[in-house]
């Protein structure tokens, strides 16, 4: 496979799912942020490690500096992204705590081991000794935030735009009642700079990089069937912003993006937002369909079957988010004509890491056409677990993949029976009939 048909090719159903355009290099650097979101925290360590050196005790991070000189720090390249972490003095509330520092600045020496980005070698020529460039209490605890110096040098699993030294940057923060390095970074092409960290659930800290910043806790989606997100400003003190989320925020779903947010961001979170597993199963309600995936709903509607797919896809591309990492379209369509002679149109849409959601469009013989947003399918209802009411008095669209349906008012007869989806006219008490492998069961349609 190319690399361009990997761009286009993400998941089992390789035609229906869209990249962003920067996806190659973001997938490359994809493995070590799918490690690091399994593996957020390092190795277990003792807050003490004493050695005798001519019989001399030493304990902490004077273990590891007396063992060997470091290296004396060569030039750092020209706009180092993580400069501005080795310069100045320690800020934060916590800056004066020695212990803490201590015991931050041990568990970043003992974690690199066990880094996702081990393999990568941003350890092996480290220069000098590491800075806590914040250290301070949020709301989930303690946590700090080191740099340190490292030679870098190209070799098969490191993307650089040159070689040379380079600042490293840790996240750290309590777990267990102690310092962990929840997830650490370094430059790399064509990535978004980590600048962000989740500490325990609800706290978000940002680092300040000179820039205005916003903070998303996840994509919004709209009546009218628009999808995007609203950044509110992240405020900044001693070189940190702190933001405490939401009460059960999705860390998959958090985005940081330069202000006033526009295209894409160059900003991550390093151990939550979309980037952070952008090869997950599929999510979509029905990823693998029978046939075509083309399923009439209404009689008298075959004409439609061939430009349904652009129908659908021209009315919700255009108010979709424009910034995504991955974008899976439906592969199953329902088209049909409803009462006042609308072409419809039913399907869902996936965008990163969110629920699928479902989507009737409505396409009058004149006039724009509309969308009517049906929400995240429930999944519970096997049976039918696609059912939008139309406006305008134009019914209810259906769909249950496999099963033969058919609806009636009241006491009515049955209508004929459509496979996959439905269009039922607007009419009092209607309800529908799924007939499935598993059985037979009836739902009213309010």
């Amino acid at each position: 496979m190319t690399e361009t048909e990997l761009k286009d090719r993400l998941t089992a159903s390789v035609d229906e799912i869209e990249a962003a355009p920067d996806v190659l290099v973001r997938a490359r650097h994809g493995g070590a942020r799918r490690l690091r979101r399994r593996r957020l925290t390092t190795l277990a360590i003792s807050t003490m490690a004493v050695l005798a050196v001519g019989g001399v005790a030493l304990t902490g991070p004077g273990l590891y500096s007396s063992l060997t000189e470091p290296p004396v720090v060569g030039v750092p390249v020209q706009n180092d992204p993580y400069g501005f972490l080795m310069k100045g003095h320690t800020r934060g509330d916590l800056a004066n705590d020695q212990p803490f520092l201590d015991q931050a600045l041990l568990a970043w020496k003992s974690s690199h081991g066990d880094s996702a980005n081990r393999d990568r070698g941003i350890f092996n020529r480290l220069q000098g000794e590491p800075q806590v460039y914040w250290a301070g209490t949020t709301p989930a605890g303690r946590a700090a935030i080191i740099g340190q110096y490292s030679e870098l040098r190209h070799h098969g699993n490191i993307q650089l735009d040159r070689e040379g030294v380079h600042t490293l940057v840790g996240f750290v923060a309590d777990k267990n009642g102690k310092p962990t390095v929840l997830a650490d970074s370094y430059p790399a092409p064509g990535v978004g700079l980590q600048i962000g960290f989740v500490a325990g659930n609800n706290a978000l800290v940002v680092l300040d990089t000179g820039k205005k910043v916003g903070w998303s806790p996840g994509r919004e989606y709209r009546d009218d069937g628009s999808s995007g997100r609203e950044y509110a400003p992240v405020p900044f003190k001693d070189g940190v912003g702190l933001v405490t989320l939401p009460e059960n925020t999705n860390l998959l779903s958090l985005a940081l993006h330069t202000l006033p947010a526009k295209g894409a961001s160059d900003l991550e979170v390093a151990n939550g937002g979309v980037n952070v597993n952008p090869l997950d199963d599929d999510g979509r309600l029905w990823s693998t369909v029978d046939g075509d995936g083309l399923w009439p709903m209404s009689p008298n509607s075959q004409q439609l079957a061939g430009t349904a797919r652009d129908a659908f896809d021209a009315a919700l591309g255009p108010v979709k988010d424009p910034v995504y990492y991955r974008f899976a379209d439906s592969i199953w369509l329902g088209y049909g004509v409803t009462a006042n002679g609308s072409s419809i149109y039913l399907g869902e849409q996936q965008i990163d890491n969110d629920l699928t959601r479902t989507y009737a469009v409505l396409k009058p013989k004149n006039g724009k056409a509309r969308i009517v947003p049906g929400g995240v399918p429930d999944r519970t209802s096997g049976d039918l677990p696609v059912r939008i009411k139309l406006p305008d008095k134009q019914g209810w669209a259906v769909a249950a993949q496999g099963a033969t349906l058919s609806y009636r008012f009241g006491d009515g007869a049955w209508s004929t029976d459509s496979r996959n989806a439905l269009l039922v006219p607007d009419g009092e008490r209607a309800e529908v009939k799924a007939v499935t492998p598993t059985g037979t069961r009836t739902e009213w349609l309010r």
